[in-house]
């Protein structure tokens, strides 16, 4: 019922762990009502059984186990949210991504999302901060071979339908967190600190990409655009912007 409820508030879920991870955030959601209508009732018997009444000696619940079974079923609520929900969502997403999966390195600016993408070879080329331009913010080597199908894109992230994508993420200034609401996917991005995200998108369509970290005064200026294509449509894009990045 609450997983229904929370359905209507949350973006689609578009990839193949948004399901699981909503049926965390419902089992969460759960306990937590639970806990709380249980300690309003409790709370609500003190009040009437334990009330000032004339003729009445003044009394307690003091000495009963009403405290250790709260304790008690707070505890087992919180295992079986651990064991049933959350647990094994970690354990199939602290996984290394399938085989051929798309990637694109992200780095992060105040305040933009750059797109870095490897062409069809699928290697990275170097990038150097002497090579950076207005057109290019990472500054993509063109005399490194494998750069020679390499393009970069500001605030525009496409990937295939159905198939995996890693996302490489770095920051150049502070710290960003990288968000696809309907991937349902959030990773903190911190100068130094090279992470990746990786997902599995089901169904195509063009949302926001979002910064959901407080980078500066121009933070609400923080957003690209991400589009799911075919993989037709997606080697189509690429095909295009090769030809666009390597044109004299």
């Amino acid at each position: 019922m609450i997983g229904e409820w929370l359905n209507r508030w949350l973006p689609t879920p578009a990839s193949t762990h948004a399901a699981q991870f909503d049926g965390v955030l419902a089992t969460a959601h759960t306990e937590a009502a639970i806990v709380f209508l249980s300690w309003l009732a409790i709370f609500a018997m003190i009040l009437v059984r334990f009330r000032a009444r004339a003729g009445v000696a003044p009394s307690s619940p003091a000495g009963r186990h009403w405290p250790l079974m709260a304790i008690a079923a707070i505890v087992l609520g919180d295992v079986w949210l651990l064991a049933g929900s959350a647990l094994p969502a970690w354990r199939e997403r602290a996984v290394p991504p399938p085989a051929a999966a798309a990637e694109v390195r992200v780095i992060g600016e105040q305040y933009a999302w750059n797109f870095h993408y490897p062409g069809f070879d699928g290697r990275f080329g170097r990038t150097a901060p002497s090579l950076i331009t207005a057109a290019d913010p990472i500054g993509i080597d063109r005399t490194d071979p494998a750069a020679a199908d390499d393009f970069v894109l500001i605030g525009m992230l496409v990937v295939p339908v159905d198939r995996p994508t890693v996302a490489h993420l770095s920051s150049k200034d502070v710290i960003h967190s990288f968000t696809l609401a309907t991937m349902r996917v959030k990773q903190d991005v911190t100068p130094g600190l090279p992470v990746s995200a990786w997902f599995t998108p089901i169904t195509t369509g063009a949302w926001e990409v979002g910064c959901s970290q407080l980078c500066g005064l121009g933070h609400y200026r923080m957003r690209a655009t991400f589009e799911v294509r075919t993989e037709a449509e997606w080697r189509a894009f690429v095909a295009d912007e090769i030809a666009y990045a390597t044109s004299p």
